[in-house]
């Protein structure tokens, strides 16, 4: 397969992956707050505050998270497990009994039959401007965080190559979902935004997709082994799953990204392009 087709094949992906209806998940954000207000609740405002947000949403592969901001002083003292509790039960009273309604550790997941998922993620506005969640592996709250701190590096660098890094994320995330099956040993999107970000930041490289690819795997064979600090304040590091720097896990995601790249500069026919990213299955 000659490069060109490659890259007008993962065009035509991308064309696939965008096609995702923003009025009808905005329609049912829109739906599910107005409905928590009638019902008494604080005032809420959402935003994306995920993958959508970025832009780097994979139809199939990303859920859409809503930022739900809590203004009141009885729920801002209750612990995070009660007010997601408190969250599901409200959002499970509005929707048919078709829709699922789950309450995680730290968001309240609302499932509809198109496969659409929607995260409410409860949040305590801070007088900085920062925001408060629940905290991974704990029962409190967490400290400030700022979400939009990464949106905005992740724009930056974008823009500098002319949009084409978004896109790269994409089609990275697709191969990763599709080449590492282990849902345990899965590499997170926000670990693999946070290596674009690096791997990007001072790129001069062609901005098709296969040598963007090439580029990002190649980067995170090395970068993977260490741990990204999370601008966010949100954790420590972006990848504390991976563990410690050169742990077992780092280097097994390692070797995936090295894989990775040997199938992408490998590709030679239109069934191992379609392998790559799991289409047919």
């Amino acid at each position: 397969m000659t490069t060109d087709n490659f890259n007008r094949f993962c065009e035509e992906l991308l064309v696939a992956y965008n096609r995702r209806n923003t009025a009808t998940v905005t329609n049912r954000l829109e739906s599910l707050c107005g409905y928590l207000r009638e019902q008494g609740h604080p005032t809420v405002q959402t935003v994306f505050g995920g993958s959508v947000r970025r832009g780097t949403f994979v139809n199939g592969l990303s859920d859409v998270d809503a930022l739900v901001t809590v203004e009141n002083t009885t729920l801002a003292t209750r612990p995070p497990a009660e007010v997601i509790s408190y969250l599901q039960e409200l959002v499970q009273r509005q929707l048919p009994p078709w829709n699922t309604v789950t309450a995680g550790r730290m968001a309240v997941t609302v499932g509809y039959i198109d496969g659409t998922e929607i995260q409410l993620l409860p949040a305590l506005r801070t007088s900085s401007g920062g925001i408060r969640i629940a905290e991974p592996g704990s029962t409190r709250w967490s400290n400030v965080v700022r979400p939009d701190l990464f949106a905005t590096k992740l724009t930056q660098v974008n823009q500098a190559n002319n949009g084409r890094v978004i896109l790269a994320i994409k089609l990275a995330k697709a191969i990763a979902d599709c080449f590492v099956r282990d849902s345990s040993r899965k590499i997170k999107g926000y670990h693999l935004e946070s290596l674009a970000i690096d791997a990007f930041k001072n790129y001069r490289g062609g901005e098709d997709p296969k040598a963007m690819l090439l580029h990002l795997f190649t980067h995170s064979m090395t970068a993977a082994l260490q741990p990204i600090q999370d601008p966010t304040g949100q954790s420590r590091h972006v990848d504390d799953y991976l563990g410690g720097a050169n742990s077992s896990p780092r280097r097994r995601t390692s070797t995936y990204f090295g894989q990775m790249r040997a199938k992408v500069r490998d590709c030679r026919t239109r069934q191992q392009f379609d392998g790559l990213f799991c289409e047919g299955d």
